[in-house]
């Protein structure tokens, strides 16, 4: 019999069932809770346990074995009453949204992948689930359409091959030198738009600090830029609470920006030091792409995958580009009049131009895309519900919903023909919700997916209601208050068989 211990955090309710699942995907023998709530599995091979995401140890009669995952969390915080998610590189850049490792380290048990085989994640955002598959030697590819969501995420994985020591003496080197530098004259637009949005100290400092990054060796430069990045809202005119770009009267800002940066690069540093002490050898690593979700296999021609998991945006999702703009500037990612032509190409978009609404109008109408029933059926239901109080946004709701819908439909496609037979595809996926004609619909967006899904190479092997991770920091209020787990199963059949 193993005993396994439980982690001595709080766990909602949703964690305690993944750690089931993911045991008894692990060790091959069906886990079960004791009445004294100890979590016992009738066999299995202890080494196997190190795997597992919300148990700090696993006991078979005189061994013991700790869980890599413990041993990360105590590495990342040292408290181990509050679970920790910025272990090893996932603290690197705050970014909305952000998915739990821990959720993308059980999951990665429940499909059960191991060392060897390749996992995908068609919106990879900052990187978490590809982290978590370099923790674990599995090959995994990221997909994004948003530059800077690429380069963190990259960033990260080129962090897992760096010398804590050679960035520590980097460091100390960059730093000295941004103090004495002054930054290059650049009359080009890229500084035109950051001048609008610092004081010109702040924006001086945090110049001349970029020149000293860009003059160090290619591999540090990433991670680098990635923590300065981190450091702009707070710096700038842009007020950080705010999820749209507004501006604010001061930064009441009195640090030097290179002080901060020292800081922040100092924790990051340390975090990367004591996760690689845990984890040794990191290989292999693995890589994002800014690509097109729908067209993963044109990108990646010859790859096929073991498994994929993500969390998909949901409808109308907050303004991830309009967020980040002021990084994607600064670090060349996007030029000012690209910011509204990329964002608008985001899955889940709030932009959509007069010209692409009456196109949509129409598609609508006729539901020209072929949508399932039950998601052309809600769309022109939320069209007939448009009342004369209704601003532009609302307006635009059942246009929008229908182009996320037909553009999700595509990315099922994508990702299916990217994955071998029999290869299963796990989302969390976020609910939402709207307010037209004075009255509220609610959107249940994994009953929509699943749907799609159904209709575009995959069987639905499960929907299930979880308790949301509680999001922290920046944006948290934002964070939806209701997740699914959807499971799927790639087809033996061609698609559309």
């Amino acid at each position: 019999m193993i005993h396994l211990d439980w982690s001595e955090y709080r766990h909602f309710p949703y964690e305690r069932e993944l750690a089931l699942r993911e045991a008894t995907a692990v060790l091959g023998c069906e886990a079960r809770i004791s009445s004294e709530g100890d979590v016992l599995v009738p066999t299995g091979d202890l080494s196997l346990t190190q795997k597992l995401t919300y148990f700090s140890r696993a006991r078979k009669g005189n061994d013991c074995a700790s869980t890599l995952q413990s041993r990360l969390e105590s590495s990342g915080s040292g408290n181990s009453r509050r679970q920790s998610t910025r272990y090893s590189v996932h603290g690197l850049h705050e970014y909305r949204g952000k998915f739990n490792p821990q959720v993308c380290s059980a999951l990665i048990n429940v499909l059960g992948l191991s060392e060897g085989d390749r996992l995908l994640d068609p919106f990879c955002g900052s990187g978490t689930t590809l982290v978590e598959a370099a923790h674990r030697g599995i090959e995994a590819l990221g997909t994004d359409l948003n530059p800077l969501a690429v380069f963190i995420s990259n960033a990260k994985l080129g962090a897992l091959k760096l010398s804590p020591a050679d960035l520590r003496r980097t460091l100390q080197r960059l730093c000295a030198e941004a103090r004495k530098v002054e930054a290059q004259e650049d009359a080009g637009v890229r500084l035109d738009y950051l001048s609008a949005w610092f004081e010109d100290e702040p924006l001086r400092q945090i110049e001349a600090l970029r020149v000293c990054i860009e003059a160090e060796i290619a591999d540090f430069r990433p991670f680098f830029l990635v923590i300065a990045s981190n450091l702009l809202r707070d710096f700038s005119l842009q007020n950080p609470a705010d999820l749209r770009i507004r501006r604010r009267v001061s930064a009441n800002q009195t640090e030097h920006f290179v002080d901060a940066f020292m800081r922040s690069a100092e924790v990051a540093i340390d975090r990367l030091e004591a996760a690689l002490a845990i984890l040794g050898s990191v290989d292999p690593i693995g890589r994002a792409l800014v690509c097109d979700n729908r067209f993963i296999d044109s990108a990646v021609p010859k790859v096929r995958f073991d498994g994929a998991i993500t969390s998909p945006p949901y409808a109308t999702a907050l303004p991830y580009i309009d967020t980040q703009r002021l990084s994607l500037v600064w670090l060349g990612l996007l030029s000012p009049s690209e910011i509204r032509s990329v964002d608008g190409d985001l899955i889940g978009s709030r932009e959509m131009a007069p010209a692409e609404k009456r196109r949509m109008l129409e598609a609508l109408v006729s539901n020209s895309a072929s949508l399932p029933d039950k998601e052309a059926t809600f769309c022109a239901t939320l069209h007939s519900a448009l009342g004369p109080e209704d601003g532009f946004r609302r307006a635009a709701m059942p246009m929008l919903m229908y182009r996320y819908f037909n553009l999700m439909a595509q990315a099922f496609e994508g990702v299916a023909r990217s994955m071998k037979p029999g290869a299963r595809f796990a989302l969390i996926v976020g609910h939402n919700h709207t307010q037209l004609g004075g009255r509220r619909f609610e959107i249940d967006t994994p009953a929509h997916l699943a749907s799609l899904a159904a209709h575009r190479g995959w069987d639905v092997e499960e929907v299930t209601a979880l308790q949301p991770y509680q999001r922290y920091g920046l944006h948290a209020a934002n964070a939806t208050k209701e997740e699914s787990l959807i499971i799927l199963e790639r087809r033996s059949l061609p698609l559309g068989g």
